[in-house]
């Protein structure tokens, strides 16, 4: 008989949620650094651990990039009549809409370029988020962000050098209400096993 421990790295896997509505409160700085030295833990092509990070709370410097994102998403929107196509444009459109949502914290993830710096800029990203998770503090992959976090002049605002290229942001809070549950997941889809 095989006795298997409850393993909480799967459980907290199994339960971390985009979360997209944030109290208004601060992620402590302690916080912050726990996210950071989990993001470091992530596997990296031949160990080079390219990622670099910009930590972002000012509010004013969150909605600007928002406010820079949003046309630069409408004008690659497709032109069909599809009706999540034409609620997200209509939030594009609404100055009130932050694609931030918000979030009291932004980090934002580059690395020089390479062939491989967005996987490990990826599952530094992942990191990040799985640690926020276990403290209590929600996390999401703002993909939307990405047309404007790599313009010249939003990488300068970030302190991103010309040669490297911002792969993930990501917003962090408590979440309003706290965590919904997850929902059901498909079961994986296996193309071929070759044994």
């Amino acid at each position: 008989m095989i006795f298997m421990m409850p393993n909480s790295v799967i459980e907290v896997i199994k339960s971390r949620r985009a979360i997209r509505s944030f109290e208004d409160k601060p992620v402590p700085d302690s916080a912050v650094e726990t996210m950071l030295e989990a993001a470091t833990y992530a596997p990296s092509a031949i160990n080079i651990q390219p990622w670099k990070f910009t930590i972002v709370t000012k509010k004013e410097e969150i909605k600007h990039i928002s406010d820079i994102a949003k046309p630069l998403l409408l004008q690659t929107l497709p032109d069909i009549a599809d009706e999540g196509l034409i609620r997200f444009r209509s939030a594009l459109a609404n100055p009130q809409y932050n694609v931030f949502y918000n979030a009291p914290l932004v980090v934002f993830i580059s690395g020089a370029k390479s062939t491989y710096a967005i996987n490990d800029c990826s599952m530094a990203a992942q990191n990040m988020m799985l640690a926020a998770y276990t403290l209590g503090i929600g996390s999401c992959w703002i993909g939307t962000a990405n047309l404007a976090i790599n313009t010249p002049k939003v990488k300068a605002d970030l302190g991103v050098p010309e040669d490297h290229e911002v792969f993930a942001a990501v917003i962090f809070g408590y979440p309003k209400g706290g965590f919904p549950k997850a929902p059901e997941k498909r079961p994986p889809q296996i193309l071929k096993r070759i044994d």
